[in-house]
């Protein structure tokens, strides 16, 4: 390695979470931004991509690829700027060192999946994000630089509207928390970091809005991301992009960043797309331009070294209104799989169900059923699931509680939707609302834990017997390698109940799931 002593004028960087791949594994990741590790762990658990000869990241997160592409087209150079993982900081961080960069998608742990499952089953007293993010900024020689008020920290990311109030950056040594896009305001506060001038405490990104405009990635980005669209336009009053323009990158640009990650060593693309059926969209009723999604996907099978190609979301509704557009990419992305069931490859994507109540549905997310009326939300649901399954595509499904004025109504109504889905193929996310920002329902409280009330347990408590009725390995006895395989959910579940969540409000539903689990290991197989 060679190590620059006297410092990186720009230094780049992600907590430990933020910048492991988990081994590619899904559940990994999930799981990770909750459970508290044993640091002698976090090599098996979270293991650390190569780093470049010069001891760079050859891996990081896409939004700190996108802020060095963005620096490097505006006035650095490349020996201005390193992109690095928080445990070579010390070879980057000195006296020349002008300005930190750090990017988080979830700083203090309260998006949604990691406020839900840290309640539940964390075997900790705080999220892991929140800890990482914490032991980054006052723990590593980033704290030693701006303490001295040698350089600025400027924090960035889809999470980073949670630092954004006083207390947070006074605490964790913040000089300034930048929201939105990684647009041209990123850039003038990074020159005015370098130049010793004072910053703004909080700032807005700006917004890029032709595509021209964005800048192509340099290196390899975790999980091979490569942004596809930007934005939506369906509406929905708890998300975020919807407030987005909406628009496709052009092929050639999408092109060169999958390149960019193969050279890296990445042989995977995550499309990174609010909606996969959203590119090249031309239909003001969402209907799929289907020549250019297929001719995205064949393009992209076409590329040297990639081998998996993953999209990171998809909209139901498209599903149902051209299910031979669904059809045809199947036939290309089942081959390009990296995870298997049963033996077999398959295609995920996370997909938004959210709720099995009209009311509440037309009410916070209408605009999710178009081309359909928002009255046939259950039925697009189900007809959705089964051509995705009749293509061997297997999504993962969130779905909201503690939404603005649910009522037990819309709760059971969920739960009649939930048991629609008994013998389909997927994986069942419950989540407690957020309310995230920038969104319509920003200003919202959302719910606690231990006002869930028995229906609303219900909805988590029959979404895992789901997963783990299709999920969970059969019993297997012909190797102690398989027999573990098979046993790991149920004795983990043995463990998180035991040592942590006897006292915990949701106590009550992981002791029925452990005897699902156990009951259905032994009594299936046999």
């Amino acid at each position: 390695m060679v190590k620059a002593n006297k410092g990186t004028k720009i230094v780049l960087t992600a907590s430990e979470i933020e910048m492991s791949h988990f081994g590619d594994d899904p559940f990994g990741a999930f799981a990770g931004s909750f459970l508290l590790i044993p640091s002698f762990l976090k090599p098996l658990y979270m293991p650390k991509e190569h780093d470049l000869p010069d001891g760079r990241a050859s891996i990081a997160p896409y939004g700190l690829r996108k802020a060095e592409a963005l620096l490097l087209d505006n006035g650095f150079d490349e020996n201005d700027v390193a992109v690095v993982h928080p445990k070579n900081l010390k070879h980057f961080i000195g006296p020349n060192t002008r300005v930190v960069g750090v990017s988080s998608m979830d700083p203090l742990g309260i998006a949604y999946v990691s406020l839900t499952y840290s309640s539940m089953f964390a075997l900790g007293t705080e999220p892991r994000n929140r800890q990482e993010f914490r032991n980054l900024l006052r723990k590593s020689a980033i704290a030693k630089v701006h303490d001295k008020g040698q350089a600025k920290v400027i924090v960035g990311g889809a999470g980073a509207w949670q630092v954004a109030g006083n207390t947070a950056r006074s605490t964790l040594g913040i000089d300034c928390v930048v929201t939105g896009e990684v647009g041209p305001s990123v850039v003038k506060l990074f020159h005015q970091a370098v130049n010793g001038e004072p910053l703004p405490t909080t700032a807005i990104g700006g917004v890029l809005r032709n595509p021209e405009d964005i800048p192509t990635i340099r290196g390899g980005s975790l999980h091979g991301a490569v942004e596809i669209t930007r934005g939506c336009g369906r509406g929905c009053q708890f998300c975020s992009p919807t407030q987005r323009q909406r628009f496709s990158l052009p092929l050639e640009h999408i092109l060169k960043e999958v390149t960019a990650n193969t050279q890296s060593g990445n042989d995977m693309a995550i499309l990174a797309t609010e909606d996969l059926f959203l590119y090249g969209l031309k239909s003001p009723q969402f209907l799929p331009n289907r020549k250019a999604i297929v001719n995205l996907i064949e393009n992209l099978v076409k590329v040297p070294g990639l081998k998996f190609i993953q999209p990171a979301h998809i909209a139901l509704a498209p599903v149902v209104a051209d299910p031979k557009c669904t059809e045809e990419i199947a036939e290309l992305l089942v081959t390009r799989g990296r995870y298997k069931h049963g033996g077999k490859p398959y295609v995920t994507a996370e997909a938004g169900i959210e709720t099995g109540s009209v009311r509440l549905f037309k009410k916070r997310m209408a605009g999710k059923a178009i081309p359909f009326k928002p009255e046939e939300w259950p039925d697009v649901v189900k007809q959705a699931i089964g051509i995705l399954n009749d293509n061997r595509w297997f999504p993962l499904t969130t779905w909201l509680l503690g939404l603005p004025e649910e009522e037990e109504e819309d709760v059971i109504a969920t739960l009649e939707l939930l048991d629609d889905m008994k013998g389909m193929k997927l994986f069942v996310t419950p989540l407690l609302w957020v309310p995230l920002r920038p969104s319509i329902l920003s200003e919202g409280s959302r719910p606690q834990i231990e006002a869930l009330t028995d229906l609303q347990w219900e909805v988590f408590t029959r979404a895992w017997k789901l997963n783990l009725d299709f999920w969970r390995p059969p019993l297997r006895l012909n190797s102690w390698k398989a027999f573990g395989s098979s046993m790991l959910v149920p004795l983990f579940g043995s463990l998180v109940y035991f040592v942590y969540a006897r006292g915990n409000p949701a106590a009550p539903m992981i002791k029925e799931l452990l005897f699902h689990s156990f009951g259905k290991a032994f009594f299936d197989s046999a």
